[in-house]
């Protein structure tokens, strides 16, 4: 199992290895992304069946304004504990990390889970 802090940093290594234009979107629309170790009792009953490793909240790019502004910040939660128990090694851990963590980032532009899925994510 990984670390909180190395956990955290493969998220922060994931984004920063996005192209420069899609990290720009994320700063600009002031998108939070966190590590919880799992949903809360009082999240989405879908949720506890254990197989939600992360969720994207928000309002996807194109349902926005004009300007995409006024909004909350949507936030992205990424659920530690699923992730390890779903890939078990280290190396599995890292590499279902930064899938899941790319899928959550392209609900907020706006892809869903069947075109996610139809590109590796």
């Amino acid at each position: 199992m990984l670390s909180n802090e190395e956990f955290e940093r493969i998220v922060r290594e994931t984004i920063e290895g996005l192209p420069g234009r899609f990290r720009q979107m994320l700063d600009e629309r002031n998108i939070v992304i966190g590590v919880k170790d799992r949903p809360d009792p009082h999240d989405p009953p879908s949720f506890m069946g254990g197989n939600v490793l992360g969720f994207y909240h928000g309002v996807p790019m194109h349902k926005r304004g004009a300007t995409g502004y006024g909004t909350w910040p949507d936030r992205i939660v990424i659920y530690k504990s699923l992730i390890e128990h779903y890939a078990g090694t280290p190396s599995g851990i890292q590499a279902l990390l930064r899938r899941v963590v790319l899928h959550e980032i392209g609900h907020f532009f706006g892809l869903s889970d069947a075109e996610l899925r139809k590109i590796g994510y």
